[in-house]
This record gives C-alpha cells, structure tokens and sequence, in this order.
C-alpha cells in the first residue's frame, strides 16, 4: 500500500467569536477545516469526483464513505497546519484523493461562510442601491421643477432651515442603517443596540424642537418665517432640495461603509491556501519492505531449523517398519525443496 504525499493547509484569517456566529465558541479556523473536511458533503464530493465508489468495490456510498475515512489521516498541528495523507495502493490516485479534498474543503467553506462583514456588505449594498434610487429620483424632480418655475434657490433663512433639517434626517437615517445591522446578529439588550436607540430618540427630539413634520403640510413650522409668508413655490423647492440633501449625504456615508464592509469580509472569510501541493509518493508507506524481509528471514530459519531436526529424528529411529515409512516420507520431503 501507499500513502499519497502529505497536503498542507492552513486557516487564514479568524473566525468572529462571540458574535453570535456558527464558528464561535472559540473554535479555530483550522478546527473547523478538520470538521468540514470529515463533513458529508466534502467526502460525497470527493467520492464523485474521483469514482471511488467504483474503485474501491463498495455497494454502496455509505460503504464508500465509511473506507474513505478509514484511509484517510487528518492531523492538526499546534501552529493550525492542517495535513492530509490517503492511504492507497496506486500513488497517483492518493494523490488525486489529497487534491479533491482540499479543492472540495474550499469550496465548501466559500458557500457556506456568512461573517459580520458579509451580512454588513450585503446589507449595505441593498441599502445603497435603494438610495441611488431614491436620489436620482429627487435630483430628477428638482431639476424639473426648477425648470417649470424658473427658481433656482431659497431666501438665506429658508435654506439654514433646509441645510440643518438635512443634517439631522440624515445623521437619523445613518443610526437607522447602523442599528439594522446590528440586529442582524445582536438583540435588543445588547449595548450597542441601546446606545445607538438613546441616539435615534436625542435626534428625533432635535427635529421636533425645531418643529419638523413629516407632514409636507407642515414643513418649517417652527421657524421664525411664518408658513403663510412662504410662498407655495418656495416651500415645494425646500422640500425638494432637503430630500436631494439628504439624500445625497446617506448615499455618501452609505459609499464609505460599504467599502469598509467590503474589506472586512475579505479580512473575516476563512480561506484555504494551500502550502504543499500532493503528489504521488516516491516510497511505500505500507507494508514497510524492510519489516517484510525481516520477518521471510525469521520465518525460513524457523522452518529450517524444525526441518533439520525433523530429518535426523528420521535418520534415528529404530523400528525398521515405522524408520522406513519415515524415511520415505523424508526423502520425498527432501526432493520437494531442494527440487530445481
């Protein structure tokens, strides 16, 4: 038998503990790969590939699978190396089992990892999708209601109201974002989720002190011009100009998050690299030729020595009936092994 050259892999990058995640309770990326690579799924997948259902005579996979552990050896090393060697009597195909586990093990982990920072990037890029959305919108409704009317700005105190409006909405709808994905994986009496709720009620009681209204009925109510000094053109521009505002400020904080997520996921996903490649081995793990040759020498002693005996046992014995059956027997003992 032969075992296919050792394969080396190891975990990069670590798993987020204690963040509510398949992957925590201080397991380590490498201990998850030894897990995943004795899963069900990674050794049907090697199975498939290399035929071994087939080739190892099995009726059924379960038997195939059974043997393909048995084969196997998955050792860990202190450093979080992870070795694979498959036992077999041809080198090129324990070499071909090594390489379909590691190219199944990758797969799996890529299919399967669902890190913060994934969650976060896929939230985010739903989110900002969502906005560019809603600011093209906007920007298009401005743009054509400026056209139609002919007016282009606000009086200085109509666009102080609109600029600080904007600032808080869009400060809110930041913390709404924020809090969204931290109940992605978080519950409501995690810190984090309290303080940012603290935040997002301090806000809404800004914009109700400066009297903002959802209701576009009531919008500036609060400021020192009164509404029905405003003209109806005016506050229809303010409204359009604070929603593009706002907009336009979520989408860019939205921009800068979404690439931090991006690079976070990249840090946080498990990955397999791997160090050496298998290849078919150069020597016999087992039987090992050495132990075989030892163990023929002892066994042809033994028989060597019973037979010597045996022949002068023959050679001495008196009786003539029984010394002539035995010396037969002898002779003819004798024939067979030193026949050429």
């Amino acid at each position: 038998m032969l075992s296919g050259e050792s394969m080396e892999i190891s975990g990069i990058s670590s798993m987020l503990v204690g963040a509510g995640l398949p992957g925590g309770m201080g397991a380590t990326p490498s201990d998850l790969f030894s897990a995943l690579l004795k899963s069900r799924t990674v050794l049907d997948s090697v199975i498939e590939e290399c035929e071994l259902k087939g080739y190892y005579k099995k009726k059924t996979m379960a038997e195939t699978r059974e043997y393909l552990i048995k084969v196997t050896k998955i050792e860990v090393s202190p450093e979080g190396i992870i070795s694979i060697s498959v036992i077999d009597k041809n080198p090129n195909m324990a070499a071909r089992i090594s390489s379909s586990y590691i190219k199944h093990l990758d797969k799996l982990n890529r299919e399967t990892s669902m890190t913060v920072g994934k969650r976060n990037r896929l939230f985010l890029e739903e989110r900002l999708n969502e906005v560019r959305g809603e600011l093209e919108a906007d920007e298009d409704s401005l743009k054509k209601f400026q056209e139609r009317h002919h007016i282009i700005s606000l009086p200085d105190e109509l666009k102080e109201a609109v600029s600080i409006m904007s600032t808080l909405l869009a400060e809110k709808i930041q913390k709404e974002m924020r809090l969204g994905m931290i109940r992605m994986y978080a519950t409501e009496e995690n810190p984090e989720v309290i303080k940012i709720n603290k935040e997002i009620s301090l806000i809404e009681k800004q914009l109700k002190d400066i009297g903002y209204e959802p209701d576009p009925k009531k919008f500036l109510v609060g400021f020192s011009v009164p509404l029905k000094d405003v003209p109806e053109i005016s506050l229809t521009l303010a409204r359009l100009m604070r929603d593009v505002e706002v907009e336009q400020e979520v989408f860019a904080v939205l921009t800068e998050q979404y690439e931090k997520a991006k690079l976070q996921e990249v840090r946080d996903t498990p990955t397999v690299e791997v160090l050496d490649k298998p290849e078919p081995p150069e020597k016999r793990s087992f039987p090992k030729r050495t132990r075989i040759v030892i163990i023929a020498f002892v066994l042809s002693l033994f028989v060597g020595i019973v037979l010597a005996f045996f022949f002068e046992y023959t050679d001495k014995i008196k009786d003539k009936d029984e010394g002539k059956q035995w010396g037969e027997i002898s002779q003819e003992l004798k024939k067979g092994l030193f026949r050429k």
